[in-house]
């Protein structure tokens, strides 16, 4: 019977979110799964990981400049020259690190096979330069490394590059179109567009935004809210009703956002609905989707929108390239930070309903290759081969 390992920085909002299918998928095998990883549920909810044999709670911080994460890297040498893994999953930068230098001993003493699962990594082109400290970690630990799974093309060439003509240690890399989304699951929904606005107190007639994300400074909402207080301060007051804005997620920046649109006068216009475990009809309620990230390693809310049919105005970054064309099903921003440039685009598609119903059309055809089937079968495959 054999045994897996899922490491990663953050439970909840990391392995519940991107690795449950594939846990399931273990277990339907046959194997034995386990999950070290930080605890960041919230208070009073459950703290498991659905599927899982075990959750051990790391004492692990997303920072790798915190002395904590040497308590973090103990546990885990402990956790895996105890229970032998067959294979360890290695997931988020600092959860990956750990991780791969914990196996060292594993990988020549019982064969353990240790793969890392990156999202997207903290260097890119354009990065800032601290970041590039990330690079320097990675070249290091690619010969702990049996497989490296990337999830857009330009991490993918990255990687290639970097393991490149290297004398011992040489993993596998290997490039996926992101964990999968269910995209059939947002393709229809059976509450009404009515309904659903009728529940968020939102006026039939509005045009409504929307973003999914978790909120903080990466995900960089805070431009996407100053571009709707722009548009509402352009448009005549018999307009205002016109231009609603949802926001589904938690996180450090929710506070700071909430005051940010009282402060621009727009607070009755954006709804704060927290996290959501519906988000598939909040989806049907809306009109166009928003996406202003800084950095991204794909960006699964984009998808989930457009399988829905929203057409996305997202930055033109990394990983979002992967699945939007602009013009096409989107409108790409070039800098994240431009608020005339996403309120522009905001009232474009606002003024052309044709427009963003062609394009929302496109979207939804677009991602189909994105769906969780096509990433299932790739993933079985790398497992497979590896176990």
């Amino acid at each position: 019977m054999k045994k897996i390992l899922y490491i990663a920085s953050a439970a909840k909002k990391h392995i519940c979110h991107f690795h449950l299918p594939y846990i399931k998928w273990f277990k339907e095998k046959g194997c034995i799964v386990h999950a070290a990883a930080g605890d960041d549920f919230e208070e009073g909810e459950k703290k498991d990981i659905p599927y899982s044999d075990r959750f051990y709670r790391l004492p692990i911080s997303r920072s790798p400049f915190r002395f904590g994460n040497i308590k973090a890297y103990r546990y885990l040498k402990k956790l895996i020259r105890e229970n032998r893994y067959d294979l360890i999953c290695c997931n988020t930068p600092v959860g990956a690190a750990l991780g791969r230098l914990a196996a060292r001993k594993a990988r020549k003493k019982t064969g353990t096979k240790v793969v890392y699962i990156s999202h997207g990594f903290h260097f890119y082109e354009g990065c800032p330069k601290i970041y590039m400290l990330y690079y320097l970690i990675e070249k290091l630990l690619v010969p702990y490394t049996d497989a490296m799974v990337t999830i857009n093309k330009e991490d993918y060439e990255v990687v290639k590059k970097l393991c490149k003509n290297r004398k011992y240690g040489t993993p596998c890399v290997y490039y996926v179109h992101g964990m999968g989304v269910d995209t059939k699951k947002y393709v229809s929904c059976t509450c009404s567009r009515e309904k659903i606005r009728e529940m968020l107190g939102i006026p039939q007639e509005a045009t409504v935004l929307v973003s999914v994300s978790e909120i903080n400074r990466n995900k960089n909402l805070a431009v996407t809210i100053k571009a709707l207080a722009h548009l509402c301060s352009d448009m005549k007051p018999s307009a205002k009703t016109e231009l609603y804005y949802i926001i589904c997620g938690i996180g450090e920046e929710l506070a700071a956002n909430r005051e940010l649109a009282k402060e621009l006068g727009i607070a009755d216009r954006v709804r704060f609905l927290g996290y959501r475990h519906d988000i598939e009809i909040i989806l049907h309620a809306a009109d166009i989707f928003l996406f202003p990230s800084i950095r991204e390693g794909l960006g699964m809310a984009p998808i989930e929108a457009m399988s829905a049919g929203l057409p996305v105005i997202a930055s033109d970054i990394r990983g979002v390239r992967e699945y939007a064309v602009d013009g096409y099903n989107s409108i790409l921003i070039k800098d994240p930070m431009d608020v005339k440039g996403f309120a522009k685009a905001v009232r474009s598609l606002c003024d052309e309903k044709s427009v963003r119903q062609k394009m929302g059309k496109n979207a939804a055809e677009s991602v189909k290759n994105f769906d969780l089937e096509y990433s299932m079968k790739a993933f079985a495959q790398i497992f497979g081969g590896l176990l």
